[in-house]
């Protein structure tokens, strides 16, 4: 299976046309990493948005900290790190993985112009940015 096939059964892009995600495909990179180590850490600038192949992830706020807490967890066609593709800020949050995983990063995609030609992305990212955000809001009620 090829990249543009794996992009195409994440939520993100399955409604792209298959030249669109060859396209964006071309600028992705494979990733592998062990249990336990770390995929993005929070605090750094980077625009990358990262696609789950295999495995499962933690999101962890003040990772290493005594304040550490574990945010959420994803496995495979989920997708992270798109709030700092979408306001190129600093990562609020790091990522490690809970278990060996396998990660596809999109290093060169233009969010803007996939948004142009797609607006659906622009309602799935936030419906995902909603759950995420109700998700954390339990936690912090519970």
């Amino acid at each position: 299976m090829d990249d543009a096939d794996i992009l195409s059964r994440t939520s993100l892009f399955s409604m792209m046309k298959k030249g669109d995600l060859r396209r964006i495909a071309k600028g992705a990179s494979r990733h592998y990493y062990t249990k336990g180590e770390v995929i993005m850490r929070e605090g750094d600038r980077d625009g990358r948005l990262f696609v789950i192949l295999s495995g499962r992830v933690k999101v962890i706020k003040n990772l290493g900290t005594e304040g550490e807490r574990v945010l959420q967890e994803f496995r495979a066609n989920h997708f992270f790190g798109e709030m700092a593709v979408l306001d190129d800020h600093v990562r609020t949050a790091s990522v490690t993985a809970e278990e060996d995983a396998e990660i596809l990063s999109l290093d060169q995609w233009n969010l803007r112009e996939a948004l142009e030609k797609y607006p659906y992305i622009a309602i799935e990212l936030l419906q995902t940015l909603a759950r995420r955000v109700r998700a954390a809001e339990a936690r912090i009620t519970d």
